[in-house]
């Protein structure tokens, strides 16, 4: 009876994460990357009330699941390093922002101009990254479109879309969850680079890749 209602616990558990994160649209919206938290701790409060039977037992459960975060160190310097080393003779560039990482795919290479369809020859780097995400599956990812500032905005902002979900379409074929992803486009709102230069343009034409943890 107690491994029964173990099992139930934890299939209720896997079945809230579920409803918190899944999207009608295939994939996340930007606005629900605060609910891996909660979900971690209704797992861990479902979890410590199905092995303690009290409300002890749920507190600390509800404590594991909120603080399951505190190994995202290590996690992330594993996923850097393997991502680095996969990448190194790509267009890619791989940085550690602290609390996640950061892929940055130029869009002059990725894509044709003012096209999202996604050029075959860039299938082998993104076979890389999805191979990666496929290996570290604990994480969230936040995949964003973003351009220069030339042209109408209300284009720009629908290509930036277009691209991003180019890109989340693509791992999601080589089997990353589609329920791991967020996918948003910036159009040319958040530049890196000055939109002035030819050069400041080619570097604002991007898709970003954000990795953060599950929870």
């Amino acid at each position: 009876m107690k491994n029964k209602k173990i099992i139930c616990s934890l299939f209720l558990a896997t079945s809230l994460l579920g409803a918190c994160t899944a999207n009608g649209g295939g994939y996340n919206n930007l606005n629900n990357k605060t609910t891996g938290t909660a979900g971690g701790a209704a797992l861990g409060a479902l979890l410590g009330q199905a092995i303690g039977q009290d409300s002890k037992g749920t507190l600390i459960g509800a404590g594991i699941g909120a603080l399951a975060g505190l190994g995202w160190g290590a996690y992330k310097d594993q996923q850097t390093r393997e991502l680095q080393t996969r990448l190194q003779n790509t267009s890619v560039k791989v940085t550690d922002e602290g609390n996640y990482i950061n892929l940055n795919l130029p869009g002059g290479v990725t894509f044709p101009t003012n096209g999202h369809i996604i050029g075959t020859s860039f299938y082998a780097p993104l076979n890389d990254i999805s191979s990666v995400l496929n290996q570290y599956p604990e994480t969230r990812i936040i995949i964003s479109g973003h351009t220069d500032n030339t042209g109408a905005y209300s284009y720009n902002m629908d290509l930036s879309v277009k691209r991003a979900r180019s890109v989340a379409d693509y791992a999601v074929r080589k089997g990353v969850n589609p329920n791991r992803i967020t996918i948003n486009g910036f159009g040319p709102d958040r530049p890196i680079a000055n939109n002035s230069s030819a050069s400041g343009r080619s570097q604002n034409r991007r898709v970003e890749i954000q990795i953060f943890p599950a929870y």
